[in-house]
């Protein structure tokens, strides 16, 4: 069987002013799935460093793809793309 994926892409305007919207919808996507924050680990302090990293004279285009198994996340902009994973335990997934 197949793993259900949902994935869900932010386009964030460059700018200070929405310098936390990748973390804020982070939380939404594991509000929503009922994944435990304490299982993405340091997930949430890493994508805040690759946004600040990747962010420069242009927008970035934030991926959020939850699996079964995974959360990830894909961070691209001016500066490049990084890649940023959370394995999920099976207890976590919603029935």
């Amino acid at each position: 069987m197949e793993a259900a994926t949902d994935t869900v892409t932010l386009r964030v305007p460059d700018g200070p002013a929405f310098a936390e919207l990748p973390r804020v919808c982070l939380g939404v996507l594991v509000r929503i799935h009922r994944i435990d924050p304490a299982e993405l680990g340091d997930l949430a302090t890493d994508l805040k460093a690759a946004t600040a990293d990747l962010a420069g004279s242009g927008d970035l285009t934030v991926d959020y793809r939850t699996t079964d198994t995974a959360v990830e996340v894909v961070v691209s902009g001016p500066g490049g793309t990084r890649r940023l994973t959370a394995p999920r335990t099976p207890d976590s997934a919603p029935d």
